[in-house]
């Protein structure tokens, strides 16, 4: 690999305008078949095909099929203050409401509060139905946009009216915005690492270009594979991190060379075949962890980390293309030889061995101090519960989150988590039996009686169960499998719960279970690369060792924050919630490939020095002088490239970008910067101690 590197290297330092003109070109082409052909984004949503819910969904469409639609359905959530939704005035404002509602050629009917006997705390509070002839992803924005139109006759007759359910109604900030804040935050950091305005420009190009390519390669292959609008999100957030990251560790090595006098030529073929190596390195090991997603068997996840996998190659074409092509044309402007005046007194700490000499006095207290505080972040995780993002977590400033505080006062925290029970009996009396058990649960708010099927698929009668709690509450999911478990005990038949929070519980239950299985195979899998890699015992079991009290941090903190409620107003959040049920195992694929980035550019570099000395804490600080300011520099980046997430409006965009945020505070600066350089300290020479019978049967990988 480095012979080809070192080829490329040269072909680009002789054609570097054709170079550009190349990712021009093929970012042209690409653009070309996008526009051509547009985008094909599934609207479904997260779904896991073989679980109990999923199965029992399937008979309710067959055996159910009078009350079972997929056409999409809006609530108009009332509420008066004052008087009466029945009084006379107020009825007829409805109606009124009603009747241009119902003139959207789209909608096939309206039915009202009154009709459907849904008026609650004194008349005050109800919701009329609105049923469309077309599916959720047939709806326009015409017809939204007229019912929003329609609203304003109830507003203007002082009743409070909200919307939800399938329309989407206030378009919500996914990131986009997001991306921008942490762009801005990425140049500033660029700027003072290389006291250069120009060169810190030129890896936040090249991450733009390269997510540019992702995102179109994205759109074109939705017609092929489906895709949702949400791996849009994931892939440009994974794209500029990295992408900035790996063009800011070639820039760093080249200055480093230049600086030891190297020639331009020679100094680029250097960092080509040695930083280039790492970057290669670190993005094969983002896309094998991506990839890894897909073990799991669950589609969704799978599909999402073929998102990232995209992103991740886009930005490793522009770096070993865009970047080298660009060092070149720069001349000494990318060469730290002529820095700018004002920014290279920021820069000028990075020239000692500061940090190095700070780590090797105070090892012992820096690696117990890191381990503490990463166990102590760790112990809320004991009470993880994972869910879905629900419109209780959105802005109150959005009609969705409104409409749910409404609907939770009038009819319960559980109105939205309603339960559909079936009853596998031709036996009307055992169905009635059934009932009765379950309509007497402390948690169960109302249950409807049980009505029979057509039996296309068996013999089933069909219940509809509200409990008092929402959908991701631990007590609606001992609800859920307290119902299961009384299958065929006591004399009741056979009982399937399905409905969306059966759904979504069963999803969640099947992640959990499957975290440990996933995260022993990317432990395994990181032992066994950075063993070959490193020729040693002692520095992967620090790194992975480091790698699993991060993970645990990372998540015990986002249930601290997330689903304890604590600093809620510092990220916009408002309210408790579950946690997102995903985002455990994307945090493990996502951090892995990171974490095996830093640990990898950070110790090969003090490897590769202390094998021309043979002295370990030469090596120590010249590798956190010459790689540390660099791993320091890309952590910063993702971190504001990350924390621009936490504030967008989409509530499952946010859980991503909390987790992945904290997941780089805590791998990135406190294990990899701290406990990772203390246990080199510590352990001296037995750092790189291999038993000679295993470094007989280990194959050779040199990554610099």
């Amino acid at each position: 690999m480095g012979k080809a590197l070192g080829r490329l290297s040269d072909l680009i330092f002789k054609h570097a305008k054709l170079t550009l003109l190349l990712v021009i070109a093929v970012i042209a082409i690409l653009g070309g078949i996008a526009i051509s052909k547009g985008a094909d984004f599934s609207e479904a949503g997260l779904e896991m095909h073989g679980t109990e819910a999923q199965t029992a969904l399937n008979i309710v469409k067959k055996d159910f099929s009078s009350v079972s639609s997929d056409k999409a359905t809006e609530k108009v959530v009332f509420k008066v203050k004052g008087g009466k939704l029945s009084d006379a005035k107020k009825a007829q404002v409805i109606e009124q409401f009603v009747k241009s509602a119902a003139a959207d050629k789209h909608v096939k009917m309206v039915v009202t509060p009154a009709q459907q006997r849904n008026m609650v705390k004194k008349d005050t509070i109800g919701y009329a139905t609105i049923v469309y002839k077309q599916k959720k992803a047939d709806i326009k924005q015409s017809s939204v946009d007229h019912l929003v139109k329609s609203t304003k006759i109830t507003k203007a007759a002082g009743i409070q009216t909200e919307l939800t359910g399938d329309l989407t109604v206030n378009q919500m900030d996914t990131g986009e915005r997001s991306e921008v804040y942490g762009l801005i935050a990425a140049v500033i950091i660029l700027a003072v690492t290389f006291a250069s305005l120009a060169m810190a420009g030129m890896p936040i190009i090249s991450a733009i270009l390269g997510l540019a390519m992702s995102v179109m390669s994205v759109m074109v292959l939705s017609h092929y594979i489906t895709f949702v609008s949400a791996d849009l999100s994931l892939s440009g957030m994974i794209g500029l991190a990295v992408g900035i990251d790996y063009g800011l560790f070639i820039i760093s090595r080249y200055q480093q060379e230049i600086k030891q006098g190297l020639a331009r030529k020679a100094a680029l073929s250097k960092a080509m075949t040695t930083a280039g190596k790492s970057v290669i390195f670190a993005g094969v090991t983002v896309i094998v962890a991506l990839l890894a997603m897909s073990v799991l068997g669950i589609d969704f996840l799978s599909i999402m980390g073929i998102a990232g996998v995209i992103s991740v190659v886009t930005a490793l074409f522009t770096s070993l293309t865009f970047i080298p092509a660009v060092i070149v044309l720069l001349g000494s402007f990318a060469t730290g030889e002529k820095p700018n005046s004002v920014l290279s007194l920021f820069a000028k700490a990075k020239q000692d061995y500061g940090w190095g000499r700070f780590v090797q006095k105070y090892k012992i207290l820096l690696g117990l101090t890191a381990i503490v505080l990463l166990l102590v972040a760790a112990v809320p995780f004991k009470h993880i519960n994972l869910g879905l993002p629900n419109d209780g977590n959105k802005s109150t400033e959005l009609t969705e989150r409104r409409a749910y505080d409404l609907m939770k006062e009038g009819y319960g925290a559980g109105n939205d988590a309603t339960l559909v029970v079936l009853v596998h009996t031709k036996d009307q009396a055992k169905a009635v039996t059934a009932f009765n058990k379950i309509k007497v649960d402390k948690n169960v708010a109302t249950a409807m009686p049980p009505m029979p099927g057509n039996g296309k698929s068996g013999n089933y009668f069909m219940m509809t169960v509200t409990p008092k709690t929402n959908g991701n509450a631990v007590a609606t999911k001992k609800l859920v499998n307290k119902i299961r478990s009384q299958s065929e005990k006591a004399g009741l038949p056979k009982l399937l719960v399905t409905g969306s929070t059966a759904i979504n519980i069963d999803m969640s239950t099947a992640l959990m279970n499957a975290l440990p299985k996933f995260a022993a195979i990317i432990v395994i899998f990181a032992f066994g690369l950075l063993l070959l890699i490193f020729r040693s015992l002692l520095i992967p079991l620090v790194a992975v060792g480091g790698f699993v009290l991060s993970l645990l941090a990372t998540l015990g903190t986002l249930v601290f924050i997330v689903q304890d409620g604590h600093m809620q107003d510092l990220i916009g959040l408002t309210g408790k919630s579950a946690i997102l049920n995903f985002a455990p195992v994307l945090v493990i694929g996502i951090l892995f490939g990171l974490a095996m980035d830093y640990e990898v550019f950070l110790v090969s570099r003090i490897r590769e020095v202390y094998e021309e000395t043979q002295d370990n804490k030469t090596a120590l600080l010249e590798g956190l002088k010459g790689s540390g300011k660099a791993v320091f520099a890309a952590a910063l980046i993702m971190t504001a490239v990350f924390m621009g997430f936490v504030f967008a409006g989409d509530a499952t965009v946010k859980s991503i970008g909390i987790v992945l945020t904290l997941g780089i505070l805590f791998d990135a600066f406190i294990v990899r910067m701290v406990l990772v350089p203390a246990m080199i300290a510590l352990f001296g020479k037995a750092n790189w101690y291999l038993p000679k019978w295993l470094n007989k049967i280990l194959p050779h990988v040199d990554v610099e």
